[in-house]
């Protein structure tokens, strides 16, 4: 079956749970239309991580990561055997909740007094990642920041993560001594 079959008879379909169950058993191809599928999703942009994280369609599940990772075409990719691009898309969302959760990693628990000071209004989403980024760096565009690899943003969030709560645990041992030495 095509894709394009697929798309038309999942409309009609009235066993939408059970195709869900079978979509989970798909494996990632080696290739799809003599295209090499990667290993990983390590060395694409922050821009194409973005892309893939704004999927919100099963059309776009789809066609996205084939069209983004691979370069095909929508024509080609509705001609392609289901099995292998549903195969492809399962495997690319499940990488791409595996980095979600790396950027995850770099959040710091806001103290107390961060809290009363009202940080949650300092959640600016994506944007606010790209320009955190763009300011740390000292690049004035932030289409330059989408072509950086997503690796190289989350070290950088990584680190800085790191050494706030470091800071705070310098800050904790400061407040607290008694003049020890």
């Amino acid at each position: 079956m095509t894709v394009k079959e697929f798309i038309i008879l999942s409309g009609v379909t009235s066993n939408v749970e059970e195709v869900r169950l079978k979509m989970k058993e798909l494996k990632k191809p080696f290739s799809i239309n003599s295209v090499r599928t990667p290993d990983s999703l390590n060395d694409i942009t922050i821009g194409t991580l973005i892309e893939l994280q704004s999927i919100s369609t099963e059309l776009d599940y789809i066609l996205v990561p084939s069209r983004l990772l691979l370069g095909l075409k929508d024509k080609s990719i509705l001609n392609e055997k289901v099995d292998r691009v549903l195969g492809f898309s399962l495997w690319v969302s499940e990488e791409v909740k595996r980095i979600n959760k790396l950027f995850e990693g770099t959040n710091t628990e806001p103290t107390p007094e961060e809290k009363r000071a009202g940080i949650e209004s300092l959640n600016f989403g994506l944007f606010g990642m790209l320009d955190y980024y763009a300011i740390r760096m000292g690049i004035t565009d932030h289409e330059e920041v989408e072509k950086v690899p997503w690796l190289r943003v989350y070290k950088c969030l990584d680190m800085d993560a790191k050494k706030v709560k470091y800071e705070r645990r310098l800050q904790t041992i400061l407040r607290n001594n008694d003049g020890r030495k």
